[in-house]
């Protein structure tokens, strides 16, 4: 066997190169990465053929000539193939044509055009050399591979021009490819036994591999994965060996003379023990070392995905952005903006701090930005400080960025738009940003990126559910649960309600249409929007009715702001071309709590009242809804309606009554008393004289529809049975069916529908409770049992005032409002009840 002059370092290559191609089997392929992969290959496959060639290993040395030379001469196209690859070079022309070259060069190498096989000498002394004949014709390799280095350091020479020679991972190839080439040249130096262009191939391989580390293509931890454990282990079993197998041997031998014949099986059986003991070594070493981290990040992501997977919140998913995108990566801030359509630019919404800075936004334009229209990885500041994109920029915007250290920049994009961006500051002891990081922050933006688009489609269905499509105002339902929301906060302050109605915008469709009248809709709900800004909300609360909340209001501003609104409703249509528009006005009614109202019910019902008060006192104004003080005593009501703006329903109101006398005498009466006992208390409890005027003719009018009741159940002398009590509960209905026909009497059926129900739910027809009994059928209620108690009737006598006053005091709390019911007795205690 022929002896090799420095036989380990060739030994090493291969060990070196078998380790590199097991580390990126495990690797993230790309083509890149198989680049890499195919250059370590050729490097394999030259000096292994070599070393086996002249160890004339089985079986011949011809195979393995032929398998090292024809690595060799593919070695300068592998080589300018991964540079192109790294360097994003497009030239795929000109791949092709050297492709097809570097192929007809190993053809006919193979047919040995270019240089012969060596031949085998054997010299004295046993010695064996390989005499290789060269002819002129080796000039075109050569000429070939002098031509792709010349344009391997073109393509190097355009990145520099491009992006400048600190490029990161310039250099590492700059030196690989200056090592290769020298030690090269020193092989061919006459007289020269050591392997300076094997040596020079390990030192290029790792420069490139360094290279691509530098590039995050892949992580460190794959240097220990089980493959390249396993290589280790062996290699160090193998040196292991090589120096105590011999002692070992001899100490058998010498010692245990009856294990002589088995020295080979035990030192087996020994090498596997110790090559398994040092792999399970070396891989709880590098668990320890290595992948604890990966672990730790794996699980951190996994509870990350699992948290913003469930919310819908789009502050809660970017501040579980910013916390786990801390905890990771070792920075010490980190800042998300987002697009803000209005604006044109990126606004801080979320930082790791509330102390951090939030005063700062990126214009849509700034060249970073459309950078990332073009490319998808996260952009190290650093690396891109040298591209043409960074050389656009504008000094403020270069020092904007500066002045926050920033260190990468990750796209939030979804659809290929870029929806927001998340800054990092520069790591800790300005570390570079490794492969795990990148691939941390790539796995964080794509979850991320689909929880904010769920979350921007929530916002859009919970928004498109409480905006009103027409008019862009909030819409009933939603409107409810903003003055909900409002009065809670206004607890301690105020909030005034003001509702606008459109007087005759019927006639208005008729006149011009429908479309029209949208058209009209939208105009008033500009200048709705425009007039109250950010002092309040606006809500469509009606087909032609809208709604203010204004909170921290008092009436005065209130009621100017309501006004304003109007007279420019009032000119909207004038100066309009071509034909002149009719006018539109609006009735307004206006209510502030906690000065005129003590609830949300009171406060919506009181405004309504307003309204319709300004709706039938002539219209196109704006009305206070007031609370006239509380009187100590107390003047009995006429039985009669009251002239002015109420005197025109007057003569329905006694035609209906009149038609109840003639069926049941009994219920004229009652009405007529109920009417006087739920005014005096309406009076005592403050209300206006609106409101107290309603409630005298709800009075007049609850029993009503006791005209549908049979003669025999109306006036029966002894108790109702259950079947004879559903018909008599049967008169509420009644009572709205006769009054919903007279349009100018609707505003009495609230209080008449509502006069048999119970402060505790237990009433009827709707079995509603509490506040949300209108105040005006809480009177009733109280008036109307009182006098039930203290008349005398076929199927019993009258009660005695004290009776009804203990009931009714008993029953506070339960079937009459408890207030109410207090400053009823404290009434009918002073002999302000007139019950004759």
């Amino acid at each position: 066997m022929i002896q090799i002059p420095f036989v380990y370092i060739p030994i090493i290559a291969v060990f070196c190169y078998v380790f590199l191609l097991l580390t990126f089997v495990a690797a993230q392929k790309s083509r890149l990465i198989y680049s890499f992969m195919l250059i370590l290959g050729a490097y394999l496959l030259w000096t292994g053929g070599s070393v086996f060639m002249r160890l004339l290993f089985p079986p011949n040395y011809v195979l393995w000539y032929e398998i090292s030379i024809l690595s060799l001469f593919s070695i300068p196209f592998l080589v300018y193939n991964f540079i192109s690859d790294f360097l994003d070079e497009k030239g795929y022309l000109l791949k092709l044509i050297y492709l097809i070259v570097t192929l007809i060069i190993l053809i006919l190498t193979h047919f040995q055009v270019f240089l012969a096989r060596p031949e085998l000498v054997q010299l004295a002394g046993g010695r064996s050399v390989f005499i290789y004949h060269m002819g002129w014709q080796i000039i075109f390799p050569c000429i070939y591979g002098l031509l792709m280095i010349v344009t391997i350091v073109l393509i190097v020479y355009r990145q520099i021009k491009k992006n400048g020679l600190s490029t990161p991972w310039i250099f590492p190839i700059l030196f690989g490819g200056g090592i290769l080439f020298i030690g090269n040249l020193l092989s061919i130096i006459p007289g020269n036994i050591f392997p300076w262009d094997t040596l020079s191939g390990i030192i290029n391989a790792f420069c490139l591999f360094y290279a691509l580390y530098r590039k995050r293509l892949f992580r460190l931890t794959l240097l220990v994965s089980r493959g390249t454990i396993f290589v280790i282990a062996a290699a160090v079993a193998a040196i292991f060996f090589a120096y105590l197998i011999n002692p070992f041997q001899k100490f058998l031998i010498e010692n245990i003379p009856q294990f002589q014949n088995y020295t080979t099986l035990i030192i087996a059986i020994l090498f596997t023990i110790i090559t398994i003991s040092f792999y399970k070594g070396i891989q709880t070493l590098a668990d320890n070392s290595f992948m604890k981290e990966q672990q730790l990040q794996a699980q951190q992501l996994k509870e990350f995905s699992f948290k913003v997977s469930k919310s819908l919140d789009l502050d809660e998913i970017l501040s579980e952005l910013v916390n786990v995108v801390k905890s990771v990566i070792n920075v010490d801030k980190a800042y998300v903006c987002m697009l803000d359509k209005e604006s044109e630019s990126y606004k801080v919404v979320c930082t790791a701090s509330p102390l951090d800075a939030k005063d700062f936004a990126f214009s849509i334009t700034n060249p970073f930005i459309q950078w990332f229209s073009e490319n998808d990885p996260c952009l190290i500041y650093k690396e891109f400080q040298r591209s043409k994109f960074h050389k656009s920029m504008w000094e403020s915007e270069k020092r904007q960025l500066r002045d926050l250290n920033i260190g990468c920049i990750v796209p939030i994009k979804y659809d290929n738009k870029v929806v927001g961006i998340l800054l990092l500051t520069e790591k800790h002891k300005n570390a570079d940003f490794n492969f795990d990081d990148i691939t941390f922050l790539d796995s964080v933006k794509s979850i991320v990126s689909i929880a904010i688009n769920n979350a921007n489609l929530y916002q859009q269905a919970y928004y498109e559910a409480r905006i009103d499509h027409l008019t862009g105002l909030l819409n009933r339902k939603y409107f409810y649960e903003k003055i909900q929301s409002e009065f809670e906060n206004s607890r301690m302050g105020s909030l005034a309600l003001v509702i606008l109605n459109l007087d005759d915008f019927k006639l208005y469709n008729q006149l011009y249409g429908n479309r029209e009248g949208d058209i009209a809709l939208q105009n008033i709900s500009r200048i709705i929007r425009s007039c109250i800004g950010k002092a309040g909300i606006a809500a469509r609360y009606g087909g032609k009715e809208f709604a203010l909340i204004m909170p921290n209001c008092d009436t005065m501003k209130a009621f100017n702001l309501a006004n304003e609104i109007k007279q420019q409703v009032a000119d909207m249509n004038k100066g309009s071309s071509g034909e002149i528009m009719k006018v539109i006005t609006m009735s307004g009614g206006l209510c502030v709590y906690p000065y005129c109202a003590s609830n949300i019910k009171q406060l919506i019902d009181n405004t309504d009242l307003a309204v319709y008060n300004a709706k039938r006192s002539g219209k196109n104004k704006i009305l206070v809804y007031s609370m006239d003080k509380p009187q100590t005593t107390v003047q009995s009501s006429s039985t009669k309606i009251k002239g002015g703006k109420y005197s025109e329903y007057a003569s329905t109101i006694f035609a209906l009554t009149a038609a109840i006398d003639a069926k049941d005498h009994y219920t004229f009466r009652h009405s007529q008393k109920v009417a006087e006992y739920s005014t005096t208390l309406a009076k005592a409890i403050g209300l206006n004289e609106d409101h107290v005027q309603i409630i005298y003719e709800a009075a007049l009018l609850h029993d009503i529809g006791k005209i549908s009741i049979p003669e025999n159940i109306l006036s029966k002398p002894g108790r109702l049975t259950s079947e004879e009590y559903k018909i008599m509960q049967t008169h509420v209905e009644s009572s709205i069916a006769i009054i919903r026909h007279l349009p100018s009497l609707d505003y009495v059926i609230p209080a008449a529908v509502a006069h048999h129900e119970r402060w505790d739910g237990n009433g009827y027809p709707r079995g509603i409770k509490g506040e949300d009994i209108p105040i005006a059928a809480r009177c009733l209620a109280i008036a109307d049992a009182f006098d039930a108690m203290t008349s005398e009737r076929p199927y019993k006598k009258a009660l005695s005032i004290e009776f009804a006053i203990n009931e009714i005091e008993n029953q506070s709390g339960l079937q009459f409002d408890p207030q109410l019911a207090e400053v009823y007795v404290e009434l009918a205690k002073k002999g302000m009840i007139n019950i004759n």
